[in-house]
């Protein structure tokens, strides 16, 4: 987590004082402007209530603050519920297809949003 804390940015999403979901991104090594969402996750009775779109655009905002001009990350061609949060809710391109990105038969979609163009 050091890493993630020290060279990213790391958001928690709490209710009542705990824990109920995270967003982890880290900077692109050759660019510092690129951030790379590494992982985002809600707890599942927190699931379908809004709490995914609030942590990310909260961690959007932040990020566009923070002098972040564009946020990258890839999504399993299948995970329609996902492409259509990124995509149609917060404006991410789809910039291409990875064949076995993450491993024989486990191919990604590589998204890209401008946060300097962004508006939400």
């Amino acid at each position: 987590m050091v890493p993630f804390i020290r060279f990213g940015h790391v958001f928690g999403l709490f209710t009542c004082n705990s824990l109920k979901g995270f967003a982890i991104f880290m900077r692109a090594w050759d660019n510092p402007e690129i951030a790379y969402l590494v992982e985002i996750a809600i707890e599942g009775e927190s699931q379908g209530k809004g709490h995914g779109y609030h942590l990310m655009l909260q961690s959007l905002l932040h990020l566009k603050n923070d002098g972040i001009s564009t946020v990258v990350l890839t999504v399993d061609p299948d995970n329609s519920r996902a492409r259509h949060i990124y995509c149609d809710k917060f404006g991410f391109e789809f910039i291409e297809y990875r064949k076995n990105e993450y491993g024989q038969g486990r191919d990604r979609l590589f998204l890209r949003l401008d946060l300097e163009k962004w508006t939400q």
